[in-house]
């Protein structure tokens, strides 16, 4: 498997929270996929446990990156194109 580097932005009013925490959560646990997300240049977080993901205390117009790892750049992009729906709030 190879790992690509996505960016997804952060429109939800709130923020990142528990809601669209933990529909990431269910996607990736259902994809099989490992995925973490996180700021560009600082620790980012496995997109396994919803609670890991709200201690990143993320906010309203922030851009993440997610590190996919994938057997192909077009799995990947759905993963992300997914993980950007439920931030849209």
């Amino acid at each position: 498997m190879a790992q690509f580097s996505l960016e997804v932005t952060v429109l939800d009013p709130i923020g990142l929270h528990a809601r669209p925490a933990g529909q990431i959560v269910k996607l990736v646990k259902e994809s099989g996929l490992e995925v973490s997300i996180g700021r560009p240049g600082e620790e980012f977080a496995k997109a396994n446990s919803a609670l890991r993901l709200m201690a990143l205390k993320i906010k309203t117009g922030e851009t993440l990156t997610l590190e996919v790892e994938a057997s192909d750049e077009g799995t990947a992009q759905g993963i992300a194109a997914q993980i950007q729906e439920f931030l849209k709030g």
